[in-house]
């Protein structure tokens, strides 16, 4: 996610690191390479330059603050005014005073309307919401059995019909009052571009039921084409909002840093992978964080709080103030981390992830976390409860036993001690009450990535 744009944005402002004196050709040096940065990135040239002007702006205007040096505070604008340029989101959906919320996604052709549909409803069942999908997608051949599968799979209640879609859309908002449902969420058609067509039927749906919002579902991926499109709906259908999909894979992040300036509104939820539950709020200051190589604790902790096992959390905060971590605990981490998603994902989240991508570049953390669960599943069950017991023979041993190389073990081991100190470090009352003593253990494991 912003790989590339995140590099080049942390060796740009490294370059800063350690002066005494922020002379004015050094930050006009600084401010040309984010302007290449962000170009490169894929960023509409209208917003590169306003964002640079107001870099620029700030740092002239600025008072140093005490804690930070001069290129500390360098950076503190840029994260500012990337959040600003993101659009300052922190909020989900907007609810309607009275029930049901209708949500209306709209977009092109394989924007991912569908998944996406399904994704908004879980994340809203999270919330303590009980959604209805709604196929309004009847030109595409097979979208209402797509949605319908997928709607059967995750248990949400699904709505489809035959007729005109507006005439759809009011007997499904019917049918949600009768059931309980109290969240709407039409799945719309879509079209290989932009037509007038698409944004009449778009027109008449919303005059035929009080839609609270409408979002428009955009492909990172694309870049630049995500942005027009986004104009072109904001202009002809009015938008309270953005869900971009495939973020994850989106190393450029051209489409993400360019669409608040095109439609005017913010980018209110992000897809981050593939699974159901791969759909996040997205907190323009955590994303910022993240493509600055500052990781994202908040967002971790909200993962881990939502798939961790609170039992075995207790467990390890025991452990903790006993001081000891047993391999045993390391297999129960390793598992959480499995289930929070993308291994790379959660690892880019972490404090001080800028270094760890340099650490992690050409290793494979998903073959990665296979080893290591290989590795210790090769252990006997005393040698993981006292792994001070692993010599050198037991090592040659548990590197057959499980086809890696001592060299393997080895780094395993001293992954275990580090996970230790981290333990300790990350063991705070206010961390230990949101259920993350456990899940702290997860920073050991960025010392196996590096080869």
């Amino acid at each position: 996610m912003f790989d590339s744009l995140s590099e080049r944005l942390t060796a740009a402002l490294r370059k800063l690191t350690g002066r005494g004196v922020l002379r004015p050709e050094d930050v006009d040096a600084t401010l040309r390479e984010v302007r290449m940065a962000l170009l490169e990135a894929d960023v509409n040239y209208k917003v590169v330059k306003e964002f640079q002007e107001r870099v620029r702006t700030e740092l002239a205007g600025a008072e140093l603050e005490k804690h930070l040096n001069p290129a500390q505070q360098v950076v503190k604008v840029v994260h500012d005014q990337l959040v600003e340029m993101l659009g300052a989101n922190t909020e989900g959906l907007h609810w309607a005073p009275a029930p049901p919320t209708i949500v209306m996604l709209a977009g092109l052709q394989g924007s991912g309307k569908t998944t996406t549909a399904i994704k908004l409803a879980l994340w809203a069942r999270r919330q303590g919401h009980k959604p209805l999908v709604v196929a309004l997608d009847l030109r595409r051949p097979a979208a209402v059995d797509q949605l319908r599968t997928l709607a059967e799979r995750e248990r949400v209640d699904f709505h489809a019909g035959a007729g005109a879609v507006d005439e759809i859309t009011r007997a499904a908002a019917a049918e949600a009052r009768k059931r309980g449902d109290d969240v709407v969420i039409l799945d719309t058609a879509g079209r290989l571009h932009v037509d007038g067509e698409l944004l009449d039927e778009l027109k008449r749906l919303k005059a035929a039921v009080p839609v609270t919002e409408t979002l428009l579902v955009a492909d990172s991926m694309t870049g630049q084409e995500a942005v027009a499109v986004g104009q072109a709906f904001a202009e002809a259908v009015g938008l309270e909002g953005v869900i971009l999909t495939k973020l994850d894979g989106d190393a450029r992040g051209g489409a993400a840093l360019s669409l608040r300036f095109a439609t005017g509104q913010r980018i209110r939820f992000a897809g981050t992978g593939e699974k159901p539950a791969d759909l996040e709020v997205f907190h323009a200051d955590r994303m910022a964080s993240r493509i600055l190589g500052m990781g994202d604790v908040l967002s971790l902790i909200e993962k881990a709080e939502q798939s961790v096992d609170q039992e075995e959390a207790r467990r390890a905060e025991k452990n903790l103030r006993a001081g000891t971590v047993s391999f045993d605990d390391f297999l129960v981490n390793i598992r959480q981390l499995k289930s929070m998603g993308s291994v790379q994902g959660v690892l880019e989240m972490m404090p001080g992830a800028g270094q760890l991508k340099g650490a992690m570049a050409g290793s494979d953390p998903e073959a990665e976390v296979r080893r290591m669960e290989a590795i210790i599943l090769s252990m006997t069950r005393r040698e993981r409860a006292h792994p001070e017991l692993i010599d050198g023979s037991r090592r040659k041993r548990i590197a057959r036993g499980s086809g890696t190389q001592v060299s393997d073990v080895n780094r395993l081991l001293k992954a275990r001690e580090a996970m230790q100190q981290l333990l300790k470090q990350f063991g705070s009352p206010a961390l230990q009450r949101r259920g993350m003593a456990g899940m702290a253990n997860l920073g050991g494991l960025g010392r196996l990535f590096g080869r």
